[in-house]
């Protein structure tokens, strides 16, 4: 089995488009496979050519950025979705992370973050741009449905949950904890379990919102 990730960029700027397939093309492990101008156009490209990874543009032509992950999500589900874009505002971040995007990503930081990005959710893992995960902590979250009372987390459970707040990856965490990987993400699911979140996203917001961070 090859382990080349298969990447597909949708983007309806012909200067991003070529700045990006310059930088992909350069990575080994990372195969361009296709490029859409618009969210049809991606749609089909990606039932077509079964990628690992979309970069999707939140702003083209076509069905809404938000539809296309939640037509993906239901038809080619197995694709991680990485939103691309100029703006971290909190309808876009909020949008996006509810559809189940894996990562969200600003194009005005250096072209590397997104390599970084493309390997880090591959790792099963999610990314957010620092500005964004500053975002999630700020989102305005209904009291009545997050679990604030006293939970039970271990001290190096506790210290996850504080360096996951901060953005940080699982291999990062496991780097500055010198433990394996596979051991932050056995404290990653048993965080989730005791905070009742599902997702990186709502740990953040969690942690943000009851002192974690």
């Amino acid at each position: 089995m090859s382990n080349v990730i298969r990447v597909i960029l949708a983007d309806d700027h012909p200067l991003v488009r070529a700045g990006l397939r310059t930088v992909l093309t350069g990575v080994a492990g990372i195969e361009l496979v296709g490029e859409a101008v618009d969210g049809q156009a991606a749609r089909r490209m990606v039932q077509e050519l079964q990628p690992d990874v979309l970069l999707l543009d939140l702003r083209m032509p076509g069905p809404p950025a938000i539809e296309t992950v939640a037509w993906l999500a239901e038809h080619c589900p197995q694709v991680k979705v990485l939103a691309l874009t100029a703006y971290d505002d909190d309808a876009y971040v909020r949008g996006m992370v509810a559809a189940g995007v894996a990562g969200y990503v600003l194009k005005d930081e250096a072209p590397e973050a997104v390599v970084r990005a493309i390997c880090t959710v591959m790792g099963g893992d999610t990314w957010f741009s620092r500005r964004v995960v500053d975002k999630l902590g700020r989102l305005e979250v209904n009291k009545d449905d997050v679990y604030l009372t006293r939970i039970s987390l271990n001290e190096r459970e506790a210290t996850v949950l504080k360096l996951i707040a901060q953005g940080w990856n699982n291999v990062r965490i496991a780097a500055e904890l010198c433990v394996a990987e596979a051991t932050v993400r056995n404290y990653v699911t048993r965080i989730y379990t005791a905070l009742g979140v599902h997702s990186r996203a709502e740990a953040i917001v969690w942690a943000r919102e009851n002192g974690y961070a």
